[in-house]
């Protein structure tokens, strides 16, 4: 089978692709986030592709672990697999200080030949590992991240100073990767000597084991222990890895007394990480713990509506199209970008147009259809019965206040309770659209922010549908 042409246009767009491929079949989203991303495609030949990746430490672990892997996705996405070809950046060494003129040199990883770098941006990035998209300016800020985003604003403009350390967490793909990118580009934007690492606890835990292996662990601890900012990221994977944890111990203490900045993240709370050293989730709530959640419909769309104007191929999304992935992909924003990145691949590469229909498609085999928890049926009779009012007469055309409350109320609790989309509910009280929906449910949601009787009702259905 012979492997589809793709044009130089389309690399970023088809890379996409086949990283979709791999974090799907891959366990550990600490993994995919370790060993892929930080890859660069950067060329697309008729019979290779050319990967560029941090260091040839790289090019051995994907060799070893998950080269077959890789190989399947691109079969998955272009018909067949093309060679594989693999350069890796040399790391740049940290400018010497007198603190560090009697340590040794950091490790240097044996490395393929790479090209030299003079442009003062990319060498921070090589230097700190910093995505150049995940910058606070891409970040789009919703009532369900508000507040983290604020923490890590004010740590990025007074490191060491205010809320140190910086614990976020929450669950996977809700943007706390972006948020520590954000603050290390943010720190090396107001001061660029600053000297900003961003680790993964797993690439943390591999480095020290490589140090331990040959007898670099002195040159490992003084390349983080001399940092200005260290951004750690799913912290978690340290629980029960005594001796690693026992090295972060010393290298979170050693920048906190010298006023250095830590950002951590992780998929729970300190007290809720299992296995976790109860030294180190002391120290993690003496700063501040912030949470991110789930993003509301209209933060989901403006996170596609920034994601689609990121796109080199300046796709435009129709209003419909948006609102349609942003209600049926509810789970994360991974999820969310994702689907978006293969709509508008599948249009891309088949040369259609992003429709509605389209759009359908992929989500029927992208979002893993769900049963519902209750049935709009139930929920209607609760409310009929609590308001006084027949069921008929709520998916009616009667729009009395005596009608329109309990109706609203119906709708709220189906887009709480059950897993229909906008449409779906909207057809449920004779064909209504979307929009009807979206105000209902803010309706109720305010009033039940200022009524206190109201909310007490509200809470008693809730209980009386779910039991």
């Amino acid at each position: 089978m012979a492997v589809l042409p793709v044009t130089p246009d389309q690399v970023a767009t088809v890379w996409e692709q086949v990283l979709l491929k791999v974090r799907d079949r891959l366990t550990s989203s600490q993994a995919f986030d370790t060993w892929f991303r930080p890859i660069v495609a950067r060329e697309f030949g008729p019979q290779s592709v050319d990967l560029e990746v941090p260091n040839a430490f790289f090019v051995d672990w994907i060799h070893e672990h998950h080269l077959h892997l890789l190989r399947q996705a691109f079969t998955d996405v272009l018909g067949d697999c093309p060679d594989i070809r693999f350069s890796a950046r040399e790391p740049l060494p940290l400018p010497v200080t007198p603190r560090e003129a009697v340590a040794p040199p950091p490790p240097v990883v044996p490395a393929a030949p790479a090209p030299s770098v003079t442009d003062p941006r990319l060498r921070g990035w090589l230097e700190s590992q910093l995505h150049p998209r995940l910058t606070f300016e891409s970040f789009v800020v919703g009532a369900s991240n508000r507040f983290t985003h604020a923490a890590a604003m004010a740590v990025s403009q007074r490191p060491g100073d205010v809320y140190n350390p910086l614990f976020i967490y929450g669950e996977s793909g809700l943007g706390k990767t972006h948020i520590l990118h954000a603050v290390g580009h943010e720190v090396k934007r107001l001061n660029p000597d600053a000297r900003v690492f961003y680790v993964s606890a797993e690439r943390f835990t591999n480095e020290i084991i490589w140090a331990i292996q040959h007898g670099q662990t002195a040159a490992f601890r003084s390349r983080y222990r001399n940092a200005d900012v260290l951004l750690v990221d799913d912290v978690q994977f340290l629980a029960g890895k005594e001796s690693t944890q026992e090295e972060f111990f010393h290298t979170f203490n050693a920048l906190r007394d010298a006023h250095k900045q830590i950002v951590v993240t992780a998929d729970k709370a300190p007290k809720d990480i299992a296995g976790m050293e109860e030294r180190l989730i002391s120290r993690f709530n003496q700063g501040l713990v912030a949470d991110t959640q789930q993003p509301d419909l209209e933060t989901r769309i403006a996170i596609l509506r920034a994601r689609a104007d990121e796109d080199p191929g300046n796709v435009r999304l129709a209003d419909d199209v948006v609102l349609m992935i942003a209600d049926r992909v509810r789970g994360n924003v991974r999820e969310l970008e994702g689907c978006l990145v293969r709509l508008m691949a599948v249009a891309s590469l088949t040369h259609r147009e992003v429709t509605q229909e389209l759009a359908n498609e992929v989500l029927a085999q992208y979002v893993r259809p769900e049963a519902e928890h209750h049935q709009p049926d139930r929920i209607l009779a609760a409310v009929s019965e609590r308001f006084g009012v027949r069921p008929e007469t709520l998916v009616g055309k009667r729009r009395t206040q005596a009608i329109a409350l309990p109706r609203q109320v119906a709708m709220y609790l189906m887009r709480h309770l059950t897993e229909l989309s906008l449409v779906e509910i909207g057809a449920c009280f004779g064909g209504r659209d979307h929009s009807t929906v979206i105000h209902a449910c803010r309706q109720i949601a305010e009033k039940i922010q200022r009524d206190e009787a109201f909310r007490d009702k509200v809470n008693g259905l809730f209980s009386t549908v779910a039991s």
